[in-house]
């Protein structure tokens, strides 16, 4: 079998408007994305994720299980430590740009998440890096539709084995079935009780807007009548009217509603008697008003009649005092005639 380095695989590549095409080494046929034979000639390729960022996770990982061996760790301990120490490395390793390193990561990572007869123990780690590749390789990928189209290939495939794998497992352990039933059971309960929910909800709505409008209607009539008296000048008819503006309406799923509309419509109540309050006063200022102008022009028409007659007094006395001096002057010049 004839192995093929990354150099050599990347020079084959070709830059194309949507992507770079692989080419196979013995018949130059464009390979398909993650491809590990040619499906013209069969070829099978070997190395084909072997790119820097892949060795350098291999390496560490190797260090890891030497550095392990030196210090005599073995067993159950050992296991544990590597998986908690790849489980760093996988979360915090880099992730490379290029769309060729994107493609590799993707075909590295995707075996390790399918379900065989030893799966990987940091196949969690790895699918939680394997959902950051891939978004950042169909971002890259965007103008290229047949390669998306093989990537959401890739990740039905682990959606399928996922599914499987929980199936197996549920087989073999009655306990997992049992669980997982439950779980379903809880879901589908879950999901009824909702729509259940939704439907009584929508329900109460129904009913509070059709009582909310006929309540307003009820108290926009009270308030109208309340005017009518007011404009009568019957306030306290119209006080006692306003006693009864208060909202009634209730509806159980609908508390604070009704709370809002019982605080409106009491400031309403208040304003209404307010205004009454308000218009009675001016009436009783308008009244007192014109009280005040009729006695004013009372006691001028008396304060005029008064003058006139002090006038004509006036007139008399004088008209009297003149008689008298006229008559005490004619009587002297009688006396003074008589006495010559």
């Amino acid at each position: 079998m004839q192995e093929i380095d990354v150099a050599a695989e990347l020079g084959n590549a070709v830059n194309q408007k949507q992507g770079t095409v692989m080419k196979c080494p013995n018949c130059g046929g464009n390979l398909k994305a993650f491809a590990s034979s040619c499906e013209l000639c069969g070829h099978e390729l070997a190395g084909v994720s072997a790119n820097r960022t892949i060795a350098e996770i291999v390496a560490r990982f190797e260090a890891i299980e030497s550095e392990l061996d030196r210090a005599g760790v073995s067993g159950a301990s050992r296991e544990r430590e590597l998986v908690t120490r790849r489980a760093r490395i996988i979360r915090d390793f880099p992730i490379p740009n290029s769309r060729g390193d994107l493609q590799s990561l993707i075909y590295f990572i995707h075996p390790k998440l399918q379900s065989n007869l030893k799966p990987d123990a940091n196949a969690e780690d790895w699918r939680v890096k394997f959902n950051e590749v891939m978004t950042l390789a169909k971002n890259a990928y965007k103008g290229d539709a047949k390669t998306r189209g093989e990537f959401e290939e890739i990740e039905k495939s682990l959606r399928t084995s996922i599914a499987g794998e929980l199936k197996t497992k549920a087989r073999r352990s009655p306990v997992l079935a049992l669980a997982v039933g439950l779980i379903v059971l809880g879901v589908v309960v879950g999901l009824g009780m909702t729509q259940y929910d939704r439907w009584k909800g929508e329900q109460c709505d129904a009913r509070y807007a059709s009582g909310a409008q006929a309540e307003r209607l009820r108290l926009d009539g009270i308030l109208d009548s309340a005017n009518v008296k007011v404009r009568e000048k019957k306030y306290d008819d119209a006080r006692a009217i306003l006693a009864g503006l208060r909202w009634q309406f209730k509806e159980p799923c609908k508390v604070q509603e009704t709370t809002a509309e019982q605080s409106v419509w009491d400031g309403k109540r208040q304003a209404a008697l307010a205004d009454i309050d308000k218009t009675r006063e001016q009436d009783a200022a308008a009244v007192r008003d014109a009280a005040g102008r009729d006695q004013a022009e009372r006691q001028a028409a008396l304060d005029r009649e008064q003058a006139i007659k002090r006038e004509e007094a006036e007139r008399i006395r004088t008209r009297q005092l003149t008689e008298k001096v006229n008559a005490t002057a004619a009587e002297r010049k009688a006396t003074t005639n008589k006495e010559w």
